[in-house]
């Protein structure tokens, strides 16, 4: 009983200072509804009810022997991945996050990751755009790391997988004149 009234009163406590800020002007009912209205978006953006499987597969640019112990961290889902001695993580679950792009254009039929790869003395690197397909394992991809360079500073590689020649294929004659 006394947990309710505690609620309650907070409740309470809280609209009226709420509506007070309303009211005075500290903060505008327009921006306060358009921020929920963003957040609303977002999250129906990033929620996906369908699910794919990647296992990439890290190794050296050079010698292209696998790297154990690099970490992979994929961004859309905030986690990070170890290698193991094949520089292959383990079979990573991911949403389907479809490219809006081209929903209304010429709709992809993949999703789109990113993939983060970090390994002590290599370059770091970016992977944008790795496919992923509904349902199935994408055993790869393989990603070369370069060594780092001793004396000098180095920027992440950034990558960018671009689409499917078939999907390609098909827009260059959706539009074709």
């Amino acid at each position: 009983m006394y947990m309710n009234k505690k609620s309650l009163i907070s409740g309470i406590v809280m609209i009226i200072t709420i509506v007070s800020l309303i009211y005075s002007g500290y903060l505008k009912t327009d921006e306060y509804i358009e921020r929920q209205v963003e957040a609303f978006n977002q999250i129906g953006k990033t929620a996906s009810t369908s699910f794919g499987y990647i296992r990439p597969q890290i190794v050296d640019g050079f010698s292209e022997r696998p790297i154990e112990g690099a970490r992979v961290v994929i961004p859309e889902i905030n986690k990070a991945f170890i290698t193991n001695s094949q520089g292959q993580t383990e079979r990573i679950k991911v949403p389907i996050l479809v490219d809006e792009h081209f929903a209304g254009l010429h709709p992809k039929s993949w999703g789109e990751i990113t993939l983060i790869v970090y390994k002590e003395g290599y370059n770091e690197y970016v992977l944008f755009h790795t496919h992923v397909w509904e349902n199935q394992t994408r055993e790869g991809p393989k990603i070369l790391l370069f060594p780092k360079e001793e004396g000098r500073d180095s920027e992440p590689i950034s990558i960018v997988e671009g689409p499917h020649r078939l999907w390609v294929e098909s827009l260059v004659e959706k539009f074709r004149p």
